[in-house]
């Protein structure tokens, strides 16, 4: 059976990642330990929703392109247009690009979402990096929050308290 993935804030190819994450030695240890870790999870049947800033590179954005999965899925984060990456490098490398996604009972963004704006819907972001929100309807699936690894969609369910299948 197909599973449903989440990660955020990747940061591929950040020169200076090492300096924000000082777990890693390297900036090619912290590439390799992120790819390493999707791939033991992630299967060819399975969908990734990507929350923004993955890579810094082209290079890194062609290897993105090589990752398995069924279908992987980019919510636009705040890096995700620079160092020359264009909005067509994005379409061709991911299934499907937003800015801001509804999913199952939750909006799905790089950065979270104003309370007035959640509309009864939980929120699945990134961009806080270390920080969290002190609120049960939000939850931020920066690498940091997820031991640099795609967390499930039970994961996130569990995460956020959500007893029931919600399908809004």
């Amino acid at each position: 059976m197909a599973n449903v993935w989440f990660m955020s804030d990747a940061h591929l190819g950040h020169k200076n990642i090492c300096n924000f994450r000082s777990n890693f030695d390297t900036i090619d240890e912290h590439n390799d330990t992120i790819k390493e870790n999707y791939h033991k999870v992630v299967t060819k049947r399975d969908v990734v929703f990507m929350l923004g800033d993955m890579c810094f590179t082209k290079e890194h954005l062609q290897d993105i392109k090589t990752w398995t999965a069924e279908k992987k899925v980019l919510i636009c984060g705040n890096h995700d247009l620079e160092r020359g990456i264009t909005m067509k490098d994005l379409c061709d490398t991911y299934d499907a690009v937003y800015s801001l996604h509804k999913y199952k009972g939750m909006w799905l963004s790089h950065a979270p979402l104003h309370p007035q704006e959640l509309r009864g819907k939980y929120n699945v972001h990134g961009h806080m990096h270390f920080d969290k929100i002190d609120d049960p309807k939000y939850l931020n699936v920066c690498m940091e929050h997820t031991d640099y690894h795609p967390i499930d969609l039970n994961e996130v369910r569990k995460r956020l308290d959500i007893k029931e299948k919600v399908y809004k």
